[in-house]
């Protein structure tokens, strides 16, 4: 879509140009720049289209200037996370734990202790 336009000569949007305002901005207020040649080089800046537009605009100035968007970057291989089911998987643990020990512990309470850690496992495995 670029027409084999490469460099400079990529298309800008509005950030671009309201930065390149922005740094004309400060160029006009350090005196740089008197009104004259800050609203003409506004106006230049609001109606480009191109970087290469941009450029000749700051030529005559020092820094600051509009730098170069950084590039796009294939996307990094992310490093492994941990699985999420690790943490369902030692919640399972410990709750089978739990019921071994109330069934062996507090045998008449087991069903009555049960019935509120069912519902809590029950929320927590669901999360």
């Amino acid at each position: 879509m670029d027409n084999g336009r490469r460099g400079k000569d990529l298309r800008i949007g509005d950030p671009e140009r309201e930065n390149a305002m922005r740094l004309l901005g400060e160029h006009f207020s350090a005196g740089r720049l008197d009104v004259t040649e800050y609203d003409e080089r506004c106006r230049l800046a609001a109606a480009a289209r191109f970087r290469s537009e941009l450029t000749p605009l700051f030529d005559d100035l020092p820094e600051p200037q509009p730098s170069e968007p950084p590039r796009p970057v294939a996307p990094a291989i992310r490093a492994a996370a941990p699985p999420a089911a690790a943490g369902k998987i030692v919640l399972a643990v410990c709750a089978v734990v739990l019921v071994v020990f109330l069934l062996v512990v507090a045998r008449q309470l087991a069903l009555v202790l049960l019935l509120p850690l069912i519902a809590v496992l029950w929320f927590s495995w669901r999360r």
